[in-house]
């Protein structure tokens, strides 16, 4: 079996480098021989909708927009949730998958409505370091946040993380993100997976199952030469 990791419009939601996402999931599978491929979908693609795991990065307002005007079509991200696949997204990618999220000159944008959220703007902007304590059994989460808009549940749901510094979901929730059964959302850049590889790790065995610990060779290395040189 080779997983299929799908990423998505990685021109218009490819801001802040959430594209290491993608590549750092990959490489966590590669040290562990566990056969992969990437796909990229760019804004002329079809979206498969037979894939594992799919990624959603940031992006501006009119990105924002058109990247839901593409994944609307055939409503093709709900059918890869019907299909089995999970879904990792990250700030803008968040927003698109709720009810609605705003966008300059005051608008508000309908959302795919695959999650029962709503992003509403608000000032002042949410800028700087994140910091929360997860709900998942993973360590403390970190990351950078940049959003005009701050996201609230429709319903009951479980969030990634409780925020113990920055804005995080906003709205004075004093959490970050969500968890379902095959979403998780954030509004954490970084790349959230560089920053914080025990999620990474987290997010991929829920499609591979259990995953062995990397060893981690170079520090190992560059310890010891340090430890030599003292």
């Amino acid at each position: 079996m080779t997983l299929a990791i799908v990423h998505l419009l990685p021109e218009l939601l490819g801001t802040y480098g959430d594209r290491g996402n993608v590549e750092i999931a990959s490489w966590r599978l590669k040290q562990r021989g566990i056969a992969h491929e990437v796909i990229t979908v760019g804004v002329w693609d079809k979206v498969p909708t037979s894939a594992d795991l799919y990624f959603l990065g940031g992006g501006e307002d009119d990105a924002q927009i058109a990247a839901r005007e593409i994944l609307e079509q055939d409503a093709a991200l709900q059918k890869a949730l019907n299909n089995g696949g999970h879904i990792f997204a990250v700030c803008a990618g968040f927003q698109l998958l709720g009810a609605s999220f705003p966008a300059s000159r005051k608008r508000t944008i309908t959302g795919l409505g695959i999650l029962p959220i709503e992003t509403l703007a608000t000032s002042p902007r949410s800028v700087g370091e994140i910091l929360s304590q997860p709900t998942i059994s993973v360590a403390t989460l970190t990351g950078f946040e940049n959003h005009g808009g701050q996201t609230r549940f429709l319903e009951e749901l479980q969030p990634l993380g409780r925020v113990l510094r920055g804005v995080g979901n906003g709205l004075h929730s004093n959490v970050d993100g969500v968890v379902t059964d095959q979403i998780i959302a954030t509004y954490m850049h970084g790349p959230a997976f560089a920053r914080n590889p025990e999620l990474a790790d987290w997010v991929l065995a829920r499609k591979v199952g259990e995953l062995a610990p990397l060893s981690a060779p170079i520090f190992n290395e560059l310890h010891a030469e340090r430890v030599a040189s003292n």
